[in-house]
């Protein structure tokens, strides 16, 4: 299998950025934070435009997978959600993200959630890793592109039968914010 590299990454980034910009960045921001239903059309077209761009790139689920993640990342932070991103729990162990905090995890995981990007079948494998910090599976939020079996819950980057679809989560992770009373200080413009 190919590893993603950084000129790949970079690359991946430089397609999103590319259809971020001609879509309007502050467009995208301002229909979203008074939306957040919003997201869910915005990432549908960043991810079709975005692939298209990088079809000839797109050879491993791998590269898909951290599209997804670069897009996620954009959609996080001007949804003003909170969230950590890449924390690290153990010398070689990494979360991608935690929502809304690691504190919060720790002391209360019924109240938050793990997202974490599976690029690999190593990463399906390290998934029974994330127990010790969030016990209950259903706030364990997978984004992948390939079906496996889990108890946790696994977003699709392209729609699949029967699996929330990944254009969703912002939406998902915002309601689960709201349900749970979360006061986390969010910017606002």
């Amino acid at each position: 299998m190919k590893m993603t590299t950084v000129r790949d990454n970079d690359e991946i980034r430089q397609a999103i950025y590319s259809v971020i910009e001609n879509i309007g960045r502050e467009k995208i921001k301002e229909e979203v934070t008074s939306d957040t239903k919003l997201s869910q059309k915005y990432m549908d077209i960043i991810m079709k435009q975005s692939t298209t761009k990088l079809a000839s790139e797109l050879r491993t689920d791998e590269t898909i997978a951290t599209l997804a993640e670069v897009l996620l990342h954009f959609m996080l932070t001007i949804s003003t959600l909170p969230s950590e991103r890449k924390v690290q729990i153990k010398t070689d162990f990494y979360v991608d993200i935690v929502i809304p905090s690691l504190q919060r995890l720790k002391r209360n995981p019924e109240k938050s959630i793990i997202v974490q990007i599976i690029k690999s079948n190593e990463d399906i494998n390290k998934i029974s890793q994330l127990d010790f910090l969030q016990p209950n599976h259903e706030n364990i939020w997978l984004i992948s592109n390939k079906l496996f079996s889990t108890d946790c819950i696994i977003y699709s980057i392209f729609p699949t039968m029967g699996l929330r679809n990944y254009s969703d989560i912002i939406i998902y992770l915002d309601d689960f914010l709201r349900e749970t009373g979360d006061k986390s200080f969010r910017f606002m413009h």
